[in-house]
């Protein structure tokens, strides 16, 4: 069922005036985190721009200049295919950060691309599209309880939908099972949702050990989908089906959107716009610009919603310790 709350989102007048808040965004450095960090220094955000490659990320800042102060990006170097080089970054940040986060918003991620492994030992999609962003945004829940109204936002996708019906997240195995390029990333969609849907139920019901907040703590965690977005993840699907991927990619980027302009508007809903708060939008699956709409029973399921919980945090302590 849909929840209708009007479907236009302009970030160049919608959002508020964040002078004074702060915000942090994976792979802000391009594609739609490039829009999402332009929009928000344009309306006076700090951002931490947390990515992996630092020229990728100087050449960002530069261009944000255009939107706003550069000096109110600080960028932070974090590989999310490093479990460990994560809990160190979240470390650095909890000790830095006195005054709190405002949004979290979770948008990296690895497009349809081949299989490999992490220095975790993991499938990348996975660890990076879902696990890693998971263990940040649990670090620093803390800092984002500091205000009330805060936002936790996980950039998923419409391909959630296509995720493998055998997809259960029971172990290790099936992780590390080559199901293919685009099945491994419908499937690190559908844990966005599913995880999101997790981390929600956990806070309604006054969290537990791994979620530690309540409903008067005021966070609102959301999933969204971008829509069909012009950035550089097509290239991966070059490099993971050849020339099919190459002739599939250059026919699908006309009906592309922009990235700055269009892509970053459900985020940037989910993360900026007092609706949010007025309207108690939470555990809530965004399409663009800013409807609230159902993901797929299979998202919705339960069952499957703590099986991928308890794998997450088995494989997080057995990697950090």
């Amino acid at each position: 069922m849909e929840v209708l709350t009007g479907n236009v989102f302009n970030p160049d007048t919608d959002i508020p005036n964040l002078a004074g808040k702060t915000y942090l965004v994976t792979g802000g450095s391009a594609g739609i985190g490039y829009g999402i960090c332009a929009h928000l220094v344009q309306h006076g955000a700090r951002i931490l721009l947390l990515s992996n490659k630092e020229d990728h990320a100087d050449d960002a800042v530069t261009e944000l200049a255009e939107w706003g102060d550069k000096n109110l990006i600080e960028w932070i170097k974090c590989d999310l295919a490093n479990l460990k080089e994560t809990d160190e970054v979240a470390n650095r940040i909890l000790e830095k950060e006195k005054n709190g986060l405002h949004g979290l918003i979770m948008n990296a991620g690895l497009g349809v691309g081949k299989y490999w492994e992490t220095a975790d030992q993991l499938d990348s999609h996975f660890q990076v599209n879902w696990l890693s962003q998971l263990h940040l945004s649990l670090k620093l829940l803390p800092l984002l309880k500091m205000y009330p109204g805060g936002r936790l936002v996980f950039q998923s996708s419409d391909l959630h939908r296509a995720a493998d019906a055998g997809c259960q997240f029971k172990d290790v195995q099936e992780i590390n099972t080559d199901i293919g390029p685009t099945k491994l990333y419908n499937r690190s969609k559908l844990a966005q949702i599913l995880g999101m849907l997790a981390i929600q139920r956990r806070m309604q019901n006054g969290g537990d050990s791994t979620v530690d907040a309540k409903p008067s703590d005021k966070v609102y965690v959301n999933a969204t989908h971008p829509g069909a977005v012009n950035t550089p993840q097509p290239e991966q699907a070059v490099e993971a089906y050849g020339t099919l991927g190459k002739i599939g990619a250059t026919l699908a980027r006309p009906f592309m959107s922009d990235p700055v302009k269009t892509g970053c508007r459900p985020a940037l809903y989910a993360a900026t716009s007092p609706e949010i708060e007025d309207k108690g939008i939470t555990g809530q699956y965004i399409v663009p610009d800013k409807k609230v709409t159902s993901p797929s029973s299979k998202a919705l399921d339960e069952a499957l919603q703590e099986q991928l919980w308890s794998l997450s945090h088995d494989l997080i302590k057995q990697k950090l310790g």
